[in-house]
Order: C-alpha cells, then structure tokens, then sequence
C-alpha cells in the first residue's frame, strides 16, 4: 500500500492540490488526468460507484492506457483511497482529433448486489451474525469488519431464502444485529451502529458550505404507531359496535409511541410479532418508527468547497458532522450520502446529513424466538 501512496505522491506532489485529485490503479498503471470525476458513497447506497471522463492519453505517462471492461480497479482521491472495485463500462468517443474515455467503476459489493448466495444448507443453527455475513461474502473475496465491535450477536437459527442474493442475507443479519452494513473504501463491508464516527469539523454555512437546503417534512409521519396482535381470534371474533373501544384495547399489544411533531390526529396501527416476550421488540419497533420517519423527514443537504474536513480527511459516511444553518442554529447529524464531484465548475462535495433516528436499524426478534412463540401459540 506505502508503495502506492508514494507512486502518487511523486507524480501529484506534496501539496494542497494533490489532495483533490483523483487517481485510478489498474493493472499496475497509475492513471491521471480526468476531465470530470463523480463519486457517490453512501450508507443507502450498496454499490459505491465513480464515473470519470478522461482521454486516453496520460501527460504523466506518455503512452496510450488500455482499460478493459472487468479490470480491478482502485480509485484514489489524493493519498487516500476511496472504492476498491471493479470497472463495470467503458465508453469511447472517437473523432478527428479527440479520443475521450469515460468510465464506470462500482466497488467489489456489487457482486455481493448482483450474485445469488450459494451454500451447502440453507438453515443454519447457533452462528453469529458477522461468521455468517463472512460466510455470505467470501466467494467476492470480501471480509467484514467491525466498527468498535458492531454486530457481535449470536443467532440460534437463520434460514436463506434459496433465490436471496448476497446483500439481501447480509442486510437481513444486519438488521438482526441491530447494526448499519456499509461499504468500506478497501473493498470490503463494515458493520457499525449509526454515527459511530465523528469528522473533525463540521459544515457551516458562509464558510466551507456554498449552498445548503433544509428540509422538514410531515410526509409518512404520524401522531401515535401502535402496535396490534395479528392472531387467528381476530378472524374468527365478530366485531361489536358496542364495546368496539374494548375489542381494539384486546388486541393491543400495549406498545404505543407518538410523534410530538404531528398535531392533529393520525394514527397507524402496525402488527406486533408473534413470540415476543413483554412485547420488547414491539415497544422498540413502535419508537423506531416515529424516530425514523422523523429522521427521513428532516434533512440537511449542504454544497461544500472542499472534499475534506479542517484536518484533511475526506468526508465519510456514517460519521457524526455538526452543522450550523444560515439562521445560526447548530445541530448534530451523521453523514448519509456523499457524492464528490469535479470539473469545469471546481472540486465540490454534496453531502446529505440526517438526524441519526433516520438510519437506526429497524428492531426485529430474532428467529428462535419467534419459533418458540409460535410454537407455544398453536399448542
């Protein structure tokens, strides 16, 4: 890795400029140059992809650089590196005079998105959630790490769907974990809990943020969530108009959370789990729901001068950010997406910041005892 670093370091420089130019290894060949660069990560977004423009002709190298459909490819922002992947298009516009390239890279997790899972049984008893996700990802020569120890949760059984891709497993132990699964700029995948991270400076409007757009949103929120038992008694149960109070007092769980936000009334009933002991998951789940349509509901997007904070490391996803809006009112919110962009018009940075509620994993039970339950119910 050093041996790289210093490749670009001699052929970029030491200074500030090199720090916002991007790079792309393949095949051994360093190569620079881009007309245009566009990179999206997010903590949504599975896989990371860049789009660059550049011709075909390296100033830095002198020779024509082939690049191949397929290729492994590192992409580089100054020193550091950002998606380690594969190149997924390559597009060539040929005219008197003008050979122009453009390419399309994604990060090795595509495969993990695109690829069904294969094993040798689809049930699978006492594992943990990060051997198993381990297990998923090896036949992409991806590993997954751990962010201050996210995810170490056992699991007495998990069944695969047979026609689930790899993400789909991986993003259902995740959430069984109560953890984020994100891509990491090496290749591989992380699990971490929400703003596990923290930038070292944050945006402020008039100062390193050029433009900044604030949403707050109503939309999909609502005053009370309510969680209710889906059993087979309701089938079967004629309604009363008499005492209807008391028939829905019957099949409420008693897990009921509301949204200070919403003044008038609008309610939402979801169904409580089967084999929830106390109904814990189902009180955890109703909140999640409120502070999650919160957190969508509530959104920063800020236009930045600069990929990087006061201490020169790129902007990250999934890192906690303060910001301070044009009225002069601070909050902290963790980075959700991030598309770094370049051309014509300068080196820019978008990022979408959110509450930490919008990305707290949804609170499930876990499978065995979910089996217990239903077990005992049909008894």
């Amino acid at each position: 890795m050093s041996g790289i670093i210093d490749q670009i370091a001699q052929i970029l420089g030491y200074g500030q400029d090199s720090q916002k130019t991007a790079s792309v290894l393949i095949n051994g060949a360093l190569i620079t140059g881009w007309t245009d660069v566009t990179v999206r990560c997010g903590v949504d977004l599975m896989p990371w992809v860049a789009d660059l423009g550049m011709t075909s002709y390296q100033p830095d190298v002198g020779t024509d650089v082939t690049i191949n459909e397929g290729d492994a490819v590192q992409l580089w922002i100054g020193t550091d590196q950002l998606i380690t992947g594969y190149v997924v298009t390559v597009v060539e516009a040929v005219s008197e005079g003008r050979h122009e390239i453009r390419l399309q890279i994604a990060s090795k997790s595509m495969d993990l998105v695109d690829c069904s899972a294969e094993f040798s049984t689809y049930q699978m008893n006492s594992t943990n959630a990060v051997a198993l996700a381990k297990r998923v990802a090896q036949f992409a020569d991806i590993d997954v790490s751990q962010i201050n120890g996210a995810g170490n949760v056992d699991l007495q059984q998990f069944s695969v769907i047979l026609t689930e891709t790899a993400y789909e497993i991986i993003e259902r132990v995740a959430r069984l974990a109560g953890v984020l699964f994100y891509d990491l700029p090496d290749g591989n995948v992380a699990f971490s809990a929400v703003g596990s991270q923290r930038m070292a400076s944050g945006l402020i409007y008039g100062e390193n943020v050029e433009q900044m757009t604030t949403v707050r949103s109503t939309a999909g929120r609502f005053s009370s969530i309510t969680a209710v038992l889906m059993t087979t008694a309701l089938l079967f149960s004629e309604p009363g108009d008499a005492d209807y109070v008391g028939q829905m007092d019957a099949v409420t769980s008693g897990a009921v959370a509301e949204d200070p936000g919403i003044a008038r009334t609008r309610p939402l009933l979801i169904p409580a789990e089967l084999g929830d002991q106390d109904y814990a998951v189902t009180t955890k789940r109703v909140h999640w729901e409120v502070a999650r349509r919160y957190g969508r509901a509530n959104t920063v997007t800020v236009t930045c001068d600069s990929w990087r904070d006061t201490s020169g490391n790129l902007w990250a996803v999934n890192h906690m950010a303060p910001v301070r809006l044009k009225s002069g009112q601070e909050m902290d919110l963790v980075i959700a997406e991030i598309v770094f962009r370049q051309g014509e018009d300068g080196t820019r940075a978008d990022l979408v910041l959110l509450p930490p509620e919008g990305l707290m994993p949804e609170p499930l039970l876990l499978p065995a005892l979910s089996n217990e339950g239903i077990q005992a119910i049909n008894s």
